[in-house]
């Protein structure tokens, strides 16, 4: 076997395709995620000025906009 031909990893601060894709679908998530909260405690507002009972039950440890409306 021949010693040159063995990949040789780098070390550096490079950043290849595939890290960036990585970085890119992660920021798209947490945009995503971001928005549908957003957008549920958008909901949410009107019914709590007219009085209306809620009762809602947390889902995502309390974070808000992370709630079901029962």
């Amino acid at each position: 076997m021949s010693i040159m031909n063995a990949p040789v990893r780098k070390s550096g601060g490079d950043l290849d395709v595939y890290t960036g894709l990585l970085f890119a679908a992660f920021v798209v998530l947490v945009a995503g995620v971001v928005t549908v909260a957003m957008a549920n405690m958008k909901q949410v507002e009107p019914l709590q000025e007219r009085g209306v009972s809620i009762q809602k039950e947390s889902v995502l440890f309390g974070v808000p906009g992370f709630e079901i409306i029962k």
